[in-house]
């Protein structure tokens, strides 16, 4: 079977990340890009030894920010007759045995092609870890949903209270529907993005994955979740490898430390520029709903993820 998926990381200044991913993953018989984003001097001399360790291709960036990084990756790729990009985040690692085997059978059939970003069941809640590491599979955290009512999750009641998904309705079992997929990892279908996401610099890495999925969104291309699929999101990794567990910000100190790591801020903002509303603000969207008639935006604001999924997908 022709492997269909090329993996995709984002790098700034934290390759010891990168070795440490590599180190315990097995790839598959994959090709893994790495693409720079401006990491200072020693770093990226760091990162090129690192990628070389791993045979991994290390580029620097043509333009800033993860929407146009895999704009490159997608230009990189598809020569190769790749026709998927995975992406992972550093502390983010696949979990179901020969994960990209049968998630590249499960693309071979053509039927996922239609869909804008594929996204997984991300295990975060540390009992759910426990449990799967057990044999035990469960949903946890599957999707983001600033639109719909809830704790703008889709998540696991049992350890995440506020959320409003009802897991067992099995209609979950299937892959189904998201505004967003949870991006600590995430796919797309390389001719899906090249023909219809606009990227844009003003996202370096927060909210450029719910960006992407929303520009499908507007054009009533559905985002979906693959709930057999489980990925780990494991913050401690970071954290036993001298990295902060989540984005610091405050102080002078912390900021700095953010954009070392980070790049550049101000996400909500442009995020409330670019679409009218305030992400954390899902009222908000009234204002505006009418100028988002007939897409899956304004579907999704009018759906309750308690009654199930707004669709399932027979794969």
């Amino acid at each position: 079977m022709d492997k269909k998926i090329g993996i995709l990381f984002t790098a700034r200044n934290n390759y010891k990340l990168l070795d440490s991913w590599m180190n315990m993953v097995d790839i598959e018989g994959l090709e893994v890009l790495s693409i720079d984003e401006d990491s200072d001097k020693n770093n990226k001399e760091q990162g090129k030894q690192i990628c070389e360790k791993h045979n991994v291709v290390y580029m620097h960036r043509e333009e800033r920010g993860m929407q146009n990084n895999i704009v490159t990756a997608c230009n990189y790729y598809k020569p190769k007759g790749i026709e998927w990009i995975i992406w992972f985040q550093h502390d983010c690692f696949p979990f179901t045995n020969n994960f990209f085997t049968e998630l590249n059978k499960t693309l071979s059939s053509g039927k996922c092609n239609k869909f804008g970003v594929l996204g997984f069941n991300a295990h975060q809640a540390k009992a759910s870890m426990y449990q799967l590491e057990r044999g035990n599979q469960e949903l946890d955290v599957t999707g983001r949903a600033p639109l719909e009512p809830g704790d703008y999750w889709y998540r696991n009641k049992k350890y995440w209270g506020k959320s409003r998904p009802d897991y067992s309705n099995p209609e979950f079992k299937k892959p189904f529907a998201v505004e967003s997929v949870a991006w600590y990892s995430a796919m797309v279908n390389i001719d899906m993005y090249l023909e219809h996401i606009i990227p844009t610099d003003d996202y370096h890495f927060f909210h450029a994955w719910d960006d992407i999925a929303f520009q499908f969104l507007y054009r009533n291309i559905y985002n979906v979740c693959l709930p057999s699929f489980d990925i780990k999101h494991d913050k401690d990794h970071k954290v036993a490898l001298g990295f902060p567990v989540s984005s610091p910000h405050g102080n002078a100190e912390q900021n700095s430390l953010r954009d070392h790591l980070y790049g550049k801020w101000g996400h909500l903002e442009v995020w409330k520029e670019r679409w009218g509303w305030d992400y954390n603000a899902r009222d908000e969207f009234g204002r505006v709903e009418e100028q988002y008639k007939d897409t899956l935006l304004s579907k999704f604001y009018n759906h309750d993820p308690a009654n199930g999924p707004l669709k399932s997908f027979d794969l």
